[in-house]
C-alpha cells in the first residue's frame, strides 16, 4: 500500500508569490531588442514565425554575425532602458538615485555572462542553473579566453573614469529626490537584483 496524500516526510508545495504590479519592468537587453526587430521584419515579409526554437536560433547566429557597428543600435537602446529601469528600481525601493551619474562598468566576467546568455538563450535553462553554468564555464577559462573580456573591461572602466571626472567636474547634478518605496511583504528573494545573484558567481 502507498503512503497516503500528506503523509510525514513530503512537504506541501510552496505557492508563488503573486508579482507586484507596480514593480518596474526589468531592462531589455541588445541582443531581445534585435530579437524584437527580427520579428517584426518577419512579419511584414509575411512570414511570421511558426516555431519559435528554430526562430530564436536563427536569429541567435545571425546575432554573433553581427558586426559592432551592426549592434550599436540595439546596444544604445538596451542602455537607454538599462537606466531606466535603474532609475525606476531605485524609486521604488526607496533608495537615492541620480539619473545623471554615470553607470558603473561591466567586469570582465560580466562580459562574459552577457556573451553566455546569448549563447543559452534557446536552450530553455533556468536563471539560477544558467548563473551557475556561467561561473564554472569562467572558472575553467584559462588565461589567453579570458584576455578579450578583460581588455574590454579594461576600456569600459577608462570610459566610466573619464565620465565620472566630467561628472565632478560639473558638481554632479542635481540633487535627486528620494521617494518612498512600499513596505516589503517578506524576505523573498528578488531576482531582479541580478548584480547580487550574478557577483556570488564571479571569480578570478
Amino acid at each position: 500500500m502507498g503512503r497516503p496524500k500528506g503523509a510525514l516526510g513530503r512537504s506541501p508545495k510552496k505557492q508563488k508569490k503573486a508579482k507586484d504590479p507596480n514593480k518596474p519592468k526589468r531592462a531589455t537587453s541588445a541582443y531581445f531588442f534585435f530579437l524584437a526587430q527580427c520579428r517584426k521584419d518577419a512579419a511584414a515579409a509575411g512570414k511570421a514565425p511558426t516555431k519559435i526554437a528554430e526562430f530564436t536560433k536563427a536569429a541567435s547566429e545571425k546575432w554573433r554575425a553581427l558586426s559592432p557597428t551592426e549592434k550599436a543600435p540595439f546596444e544604445k537602446s538596451a542602455a537607454a532602458d538599462k537606466a531606466r529601469y535603474d532609475e525606476q528600481i531605485a524609486a521604488y525601493k526607496g533608495k537615492t538615485v541620480d539619473p545623471n551619474k554615470p553607470k558603473r562598468p561591466p567586469t570582465a566576467y560580466f562580459l562574459f555572462l552577457a556573451d553566455f546568455r546569448i549563447r543559452m538563450a534557446n536552450k530553455g535553462i533556468e536563471h539560477k542553473e544558467l548563473l551557475r553554468m556561467a561561473g564554472e564555464e569562467w572558472r575553467n577559462l584559462d588565461a589567453e579566453d579570458k584576455k578579450p573580456y578583460e581588455k574590454d573591461a579594461l576600456e569600459e572602466s577608462k570610459k566610466y573614469e573619464m565620465k565620472m571626472t566630467e561628472y565632478r567636474r560639473t558638481g554632479g547634478g542635481a540633487a535627486p529626490k528620494k521617494v518612498a518605496a512600499p513596505e516589503p511583504e517578506d524576505d523573498e528573494e528578488d531576482d531582479d537584483e541580478m548584480d547580487d545573484d550574478e557577483e556570488d558567481e564571479e571569480s578570478d
